[in-house]
């Protein structure tokens, strides 16, 4: 079903699975990332960039992924910037190449134009 709150509870309890049982069940990340236009909630915004980032070597779009998140970074909830903060350095780790413009617009972005301590001090710390 492509009701949107379910797909949005379902990509959080699958997060949740993901951290339990790492490794497995990862056949369907691409069917995953086929819903991201329909996420308006902050915790599946989260849960989704966390698989993003946690399985980017995995995902052969994971850059382009991201980046439409790193669109709106500003105007995004404190818990999804946070993530999006930890998945592209992730992703940086992960494909460093393909991924060196997004991780430092988003490390500049939170270390420079956020009013959010918490996420400022990560930047830093990732930076």
């Amino acid at each position: 079903t492509k009701v949107s709150y379910v797909v949005q509870e379902a990509l959080v309890v699958i997060r949740d699975i993901f951290r339990r049982y790492p490794g497995k069940y990862e056949t369907i990340i691409s069917d995953l990332c086929e819903n991201l236009e329909n996420l308006d909630e902050p915790e599946a915004k989260a849960a989704m960039i966390w698989i993003i980032g946690e399985y980017a070597d995995r995902i052969d779009n994971s850059v382009e992924l991201l980046e439409g998140f790193a669109e709106n970074f500003l105007d995004e909830p404190p818990n999804v910037q946070l993530q999006m903060l930890t998945a592209t350095v992730k992703l940086c780790l992960k494909r460093p190449q393909a991924s060196r413009d997004l991780v430092t617009r988003v490390l500049k972005t939170a270390t420079d134009e956020s009013n959010n301590p918490d996420l400022r001090d990560r930047g830093y710390m990732y930076w």
